[in-house]
């Protein structure tokens, strides 16, 4: 049995480097189960869903993020909605993609929701022949304007994000010569091993990066988890069918509404419309 998927954050101190760690085997295991798609199609869902998540470190406490790529070229709509708590919903659209992106064409809108704000953090960004794995990097340097980076494993459903620390937040004894890109050039083999070893127990991720000298600093577990809910199915009806409920109906006595994140279906009868005051 898979244990439950974690975003682990570790500090290098010597170089002023964070790394975190997101350990998504059990993620993706459930994804397949929500998301049955063609292997190619579902090659660009998993590799984007594991490049994104790790941004959640950067979430205080309270706050949610959604991430929408809507790509036209090629054709489809990515929605991945999570918070701090590590709960996450997602949702590829068309259901029958299958295609695995090389470069896309369109906008991605970033949006975080902060309890202490009535409004929204929003920012849009042009994706103009990006590269597949360059959007979440996008994303990083030009809406969190941070000096970081993701990488996806290839041998195991993890990803790692490395961000490098400006001064004040390390000690003053780090080199602050080494770039980012000269710092994931010179970990490439442990970095490698990491995903090769495909750990998922807590003890067994945290004695590998302090092997190699990284101070522990915490970790959140994420699952799926969506709010979606009978009364929520029927005010939606209530936007749609509020005068038509004959139409809606058709002569039968419930219809069927699925939450295109979760798939869990909803059978709404005209009762409950009628109990909820919506006829």
């Amino acid at each position: 049995m898979l244990a439950l998927s974690r975003l682990y954050s570790f500090l290098d101190h010597r170089n002023g480097f964070n790394v975190h760690f997101l350990e998504g085997q059990k993620l993706i295991h459930d994804l397949v189960l929500l998301h049955p798609m063609q292997p190619s199609g579902f090659a660009y869902f998993r590799d984007t869903f594991l490049g994104i998540l790790p941004i959640i470190f950067f979430l205080k406490p309270g706050e949610s993020l959604g991430i929408y790529v809507d790509s036209e070229e090629p054709y489809f709509r990515l929605k991945i909605e999570t918070n701090s708590a590590g709960h996450t919903r997602t949702l590829l659209l068309p259901e029958e993609f299958n295609l695995f992106p090389m470069k896309i064409t369109g906008k991605v809108r970033v949006t975080k929701i902060s309890q202490n704000n009535s409004q929204p953090y929003t920012s849009v960004l042009e994706l103009n022949g990006t590269e597949t794995k360059d959007v979440i990097n996008q994303i990083l340097a030009e809406s969190y304007q941070t000096n970081s980076e993701v990488i996806i494993g290839e041998l195991s459903d993890q990803s790692l994000m490395v961000t490098k620390l400006p001064p004040l937040n390390v000690n003053s004894s780090f080199d602050d010569s080494l770039s980012r890109k000269d710092y994931i050039r010179k970990n490439a083999d442990f970095f490698h091993s990491v995903f090769e070893t495909a750990a998922n127990d807590i003890e067994k991720v945290v004695k590998l990066f302090e092997d190699k000298g990284y101070s522990y600093m915490t970790s959140r577990q994420l699952n799926f988890f969506c709010p979606c809910s009978r009364d929520r199915m029927v005010l939606n009806l209530k936007g749609l069918y509020a005068g038509d409920l004959d139409h809606l109906f058709d002569g039968k006595a419930s219809v069927s509404i699925k939450c295109d994140y979760c798939r869990k279906d909803y059978a709404i009868t005209r009762a409950d419309i009628n109990a909820a005051g919506l006829s």
